[in-house]
């Protein structure tokens, strides 16, 4: 089994069990996330202690975010159905530290759910 393969199933076992995920909310409501080609890269996390480290280990510019726990049920079938939302992709558990993250699609993470 590769890296990614059990980082990628530790993720969602992690929010299956706490049935959320955590993103970071900013000040003004928004949500921290990279616009890419063909939406958003949404960063999540499985506990509001990964989302802290990121926030300790990256240098975001601008206004402070916050981790925000979003139920899951919410966010898979409220969020990622949104087509204003534009959720092409999910960054799983990034920890700011290093460019490398595990990225899955949008579809990937629903079935990453079942």
């Amino acid at each position: 089994m590769s890296v990614e393969y059990m980082g990628e199933k530790v993720f969602f076992e992690e929010t299956k069990a706490a049935g959320q995920v955590w993103i970071l909310r900013g000040a003004h409501k928004n949500i921290h996330a990279v616009e890419t080609d063909d939406g958003y890269s949404l960063p999540v996390w499985s506990s509001r202690e990964k989302a802290l480290a990121f926030l300790k280990n990256a240098r975001l510019i601008g206004q402070k975010y916050e981790p925000e726990a979003v139920p899951l049920e919410v966010f898979t079938q409220a969020w990622l159905s949104d087509q204003r939302m534009a959720i092409a992709e999910l960054q799983l558990n990034p920890d700011g530290k290093t460019s490398r993250v595990l990225v899955v699609t949008r579809e990937e993470f629903l079935g990453g759910q079942t």
